[in-house]
């Protein structure tokens, strides 16, 4: 993770910020969620937080995790002295973490994982009953959003609505998906989705 260490600093553009806002608010109008909810909220590669401190007034406790140190203390800085909101440094395709959540987001995270469906059964395991998951992410493109893949940490170009139902079948979830946002780069369009996977009634 030594590329987000190295660009912590800097990453918080206005670009970045500008979208995290918009794919937030789409979030929260999805999910339905109400001032005064008052939910555990896990985010999976947070970053510098841009996406889930949007999401900060329907918690009652916030916890952001992602594996590079320099992102953590970027989104520390920003949460310093917030009881309900802190940080844990952590990879979980090669470790677990216990805890229990009523709603887990993850934003722009899932194309740096080597194996993702094996995330999802980890991921399942911290829900509470009634609990879901958001995944936002690319649609799949042809490799040419990011400007260095492998520098980049790019482990997949963006996933199919397909992939995404094909990892709900085998870990239990009931699948939610849309597109809700497009980037422009390079003098082209690349979509962005919302993957709402829900416990399956049979859970």
């Amino acid at each position: 993770m030594s590329y987000f260490n190295q660009h912590a600093q800097n990453w918080d553009s206005l670009e970045k910020v500008t979208m995290m806002q918009h794919l937030a608010q789409e979030s929260i109008a999805a999910l339905g969620l109400k001032k005064g909810d008052k939910l555990d909220l896990l985010d999976f590669g947070c970053g510098t937080g841009l996406f889930s401190l949007e999401l900060a007034d329907y918690t009652k406790r916030l916890i952001g995790m992602d594996t590079s140190e320099e992102m953590l203390k970027i989104f520390d800085q920003k949460t310093m002295g917030d009881q309900q909101i802190e940080s844990i440094k952590l990879d979980l395709e090669e470790e677990s973490h216990e805890g229990h959540y009523d709603l887990i987001v993850s934003s722009m995270t899932f194309h740096h994982l080597k194996r993702p469906e094996l995330v999802l059964p980890k991921l399942k395991a911290m829900l509470k009953a009634h609990g879901r998951i958001v995944i936002i992410d690319l649609d799949q493109e042809d490799g040419s959003f990011h400007p260095e893949n492998h520098q980049m940490g790019v482990k997949h170009f963006g996933f199919t609505k397909s992939d995404l139902a094909i990892w709900c079948q085998e870990v239990g979830f009931t699948l939610s998906h849309q597109i809700i946002h497009q980037i422009t780069k390079h003098g082209r369009e690349y979509g962005v989705f919302m993957a709402i996977m829900t416990l399956t009634e049979l859970e």
